[in-house]
């Protein structure tokens, strides 16, 4: 499997640059190694941005967590060929509108300690983009709430940002052992250290 680049790597701290044929056999090629990482990592992953990988291209995968909900209504798990349309390939996005109001969503992700290194992360709560699909196809979506936080998440990636740059007190970083541990044990998420 293609190794996901950790923080301190300079290629995470570049802006990616527009795709120009997202037909091309190297575009579609990098999609499915980058939905094979997603597919593996899914219980840790809300998507993937390739810069993670290497590649300073405007795409990344986003976890349709607001498709999930009805799906799991409806079966008891979600299976391999099911959980496939569960991840949108985006390219080339652009914002179409944001959100006034902001929330905070706890986020990991996969370039900061292997995923397991998590923090609070205040964001807007609405988010529409415009972008390509794989197969060139121009779409769009609006996301809510902890998607639109997944969503703003991937596209900070293109622009070389990564989440702990909005973390300014450094206690309001928990591994996920110990955010667990506090979890399980408090049944909400720590206060936020101002």
């Amino acid at each position: 499997m293609i190794k996901v680049l950790q923080i301190g790597n300079p290629i995470l701290t570049k802006k990616s640059e527009d795709v120009y044929n997202t037909k091309n056999l190297k575009v579609q090629a990098i999609i499915d190694n980058m939905l094979d990482i997603c597919y593996k990592k899914e219980k840790t992953t809300g998507g993937l941005s390739a810069p993670q990988i290497g590649i300073n291209s405007k795409i990344c995968i986003i976890r349709r967590v607001d498709k999930e909900e009805k799906f799991l209504k409806n079966k008891k798990t979600i299976s391999s060929k099911l959980n496939r349309r569960l991840w949108e390939v985006v390219i080339n996005p652009k914002v179409l509108k944001i959100g006034k109001n902001k929330s905070f969503f706890w986020e990991g992700c996969l370039s900061v300690n292997h995923g397991k290194v998590f923090g609070p992360v205040k964001r807007p709560s609405l988010i529409k983009i415009q972008y390509l699909n794989r197969e060139g196809e121009l779409k769009s979506i609006t996301a809510f709430d902890f998607f639109a936080h997944i969503m703003q998440h991937e596209l900070d990636h293109l622009k070389g940002i990564l989440f702990v740059k909005y973390i300014k007190d450094p206690e309001n970083l928990w591994s996920s052992k110990n955010l667990d541990k506090y979890l399980d044990k408090n049944d909400e998420f720590p206060d936020i250290v101002s």
